[in-house]
Formats: C-alpha cells, sequence, structure tokens
C-alpha cells in the first residue's frame, strides 16, 4: 500500500485508528457496520460506546508507544491529547 493511499484510508473517529478493510469496521446496534468508528471502540452501536476522553488518550498511549509510533507513551499522550479531541466522538 502507498503512503497516499494508507492516507485515504477511513479512520475511526473515536481513537484514530486507520481500518484497512470492512472487517475493522464498528457496528451500529442492529449489527450492520459502522464505517466511522473501528471494531474496538463500537463493537455493539454508538449508544453503548464506553470511556473518556482520558481513558482514550491513556489506551492508545501505550499501544501506540508499543508499535514504535512515539518514542514514549509521555510524548504519545501528548500528541494524542491534540489529535483525539478534533475526532468526531469527541468534538464538543
Amino acid at each position: 500500500m502507498t503512503r497516499e493511499e494508507y492516507m485515504k484510508l477511513p479512520i475511526c473517529q473515536s481513537c484514530g485508528m486507520p481500518m484497512q478493510s470492512p472487517e475493522q469496521y464498528g457496528k451500529h446496534a442492529d449489527g450492520s457496520a459502522n464505517p466511522e468508528y473501528c471494531i474496538y471502540c463500537c463493537p455493539e452501536g454508538e449508544e453503548k460506546m464506553q470511556g473518556t476522553l482520558e481513558e482514550m488518550i491513556e489506551t492508545c498511549a501505550r499501544i501506540e508507544t508499543k508499535m514504535g509510533l512515539h518514542p514514549d507513551e509521555a510524548t504519545a499522550k501528548e500528541k494524542l491529547a491534540a489529535y483525539l479531541p478534533t475526532l468526531r466522538r469527541w468534538k464538543k
């Protein structure tokens, strides 16, 4: 996959994860695919999504640091604290 193709992937509007296939899409309450959210954030419909923005930052920081996307969790938290609030779920 080219960088251009990767940049065009839909991203989860809760955690920012790029979704490379429909299997990674979340679900609506009726079980149909919800391409706005990933299966990890939205497995049973938007109404049942749980957690706070702060919890999402903590969770994503650990994952993204382990993936090597950031040098340490403090840097990851700083970047995520700036980015995640721009996503649909967290906009106020």
